[in-house]
């Protein structure tokens, strides 16, 4: 639950093609903004100074993008040659990702497959965010797919909520937010898409689990640590165990 700071970046997997670190909450990848300094860059240029790379803008070359609120895994390629590995394996759709998640209400199917397709904001004042097929101002919404399992049933601050694991099979900005908002199961902690309604709890509850990348000669495959245990946030207490965590993944494997 401690801030980022510029010197407690966590490393998940190390190689000399590539880095996995577990990105903090509310911490951005990069920024071209003079005031903003502490960034997944610059915590990568402090800890590793000798593997940034100066024919590159931010120094490093990140394989993948995570939103500033989501925490978890993030693939960082060390030169040219790893990042087109990594890009080809995106592009092929041969990388597995899967994130944890606490959403409002107690979601009452155990396993579900999300389907709205999902496009951009014109309306006014939420240009800055995304939007399901049908909704007003929608532009150029593009098919979409989440699966979504449960794992528990609880509370958070006394409210009900469920821990899910939810898989995106399509790339969409936002996605897995605006699905879980859309099926009425926004994820906690998620200011922008609860129209700045949910801002109590530190930050918002979505984080980046599981990676799993087939790169060339390569495989990386790693598990960032779960956040959403009572011994790291009390306010979240679990009542009921649906799904194991750790059967789940091995099915998804």
């Amino acid at each position: 639950m401690e801030p980022g700071t510029i010197d407690n970046l966590s490393i998940l997997y190390q190689s000399s093609d590539f880095l996995v670190v577990n990105k903090h909450w509310d911490l951005r990848i990069d920024s071209k903004m003079w005031y903003e300094t502490l960034t997944l860059q610059s915590q990568l240029k402090h800890r590793f100074p000798e593997l940034a790379d100066p024919d590159t803008y931010y120094g490093f070359r990140f394989c993948h993008q995570l939103d500033f609120s989501t925490s978890g895994a993030l693939c960082v390629a060390l030169n040219k040659a790893a990042a087109g590995s990594a890009y080809r394996c995106f592009k092929e759709r041969l990388v597995t990702k899967a994130y944890l998640a606490l959403v409002r209400g107690h979601v009452s199917q155990s396993r579900s497959t999300i389907r709205y397709a999902i496009g951009k904001s014109t309306a006014e004042g939420m240009t800055h965010m995304m939007c399901i097929d049908g909704t007003e101002g929608c532009e150029n919404p593009k098919p979409c797919q989440s699966e979504l399992i449960v794992l528990e049933h609880g509370s958070y601050s006394g409210d009900p909520v469920t821990k899910v694991l939810l898989q995106p099979l399509t790339g969409r900005t936002h996605q897995l937010r605006v699905h879980c908002s859309a099926i009425g199961h926004p994820i906690v902690g998620d200011f922008t898409y609860s129209r700045g309604k949910d801002s109590s709890p530190y930050r918002m509850m979505l984080h980046a689990y599981y990676l799993r990348i087939p790169a060339g000669r390569e495989l990386i495959e790693v598990c960032a640590p779960d956040p959403f245990v009572t011994a790291m946030d009390g306010n979240w207490v679990p009542h009921r165990v649906v799904r194991r965590l750790d059967e789940t993944l091995q099915e998804l494997k």
